[in-house]
């Protein structure tokens, strides 16, 4: 009787994390919309619920989703790497030597190529993140 309910619970903790992480997704398209349209990169991407979803087999089955969350961690890292280098660049007259400008903006070419990918895979992703809950009765077609 008690594997009944921790069955559900186990549901409910999974419909909840797919649905936290679809929602996130769909942010995270947003913000890339912002950062096209901008034509500048803001912030790193939202990566909260990747460890709610990552070891369910229904996800890992999705070559897609898996490479959405790789690609948003190395954004992120990529971002994280500019940012240190430009704040360390611009703290000190004496850091900004040509060498350094040019490896700031290798570092910023990294990034934009970075960005111009993740379109697509966020949109991919999403997709077989939806119809994978379609199937799952968790979303309507």
């Amino acid at each position: 009787m008690f594997s009944l309910f921790k069955n559900n619970s186990n549901d409910e903790q999974l419909k909840k994390g797919l649905f936290e992480f679809l929602d996130e997704m769909e942010k995270n398209l947003e913000l890339y919309y912002v950062m096209d349209q901008r034509q500048f990169i803001i912030e790193g991407f939202l990566t909260e619920t990747w460890g709610l979803v990552k070891d369910k087999d229904l996800i890992k089955k999705h070559n897609s989703i898996v490479v959405y969350a790789k690609s948003t961690e190395d954004f992120n890292s990529s971002f994280k790497a500019y940012k240190d280098f430009e704040a360390w660049y611009t703290s000190d007259i004496n850091h900004k030597t040509p060498d350094n400008a040019r490896k700031l903006h290798a570092l910023k070419d990294v990034l934009d190529h970075q960005l111009r990918a993740m379109e697509a895979i966020i949109i991919t992703a999403g997709q077989d993140l939806e119809r994978e809950m379609v199937t799952l009765g968790l979303l309507k077609a």
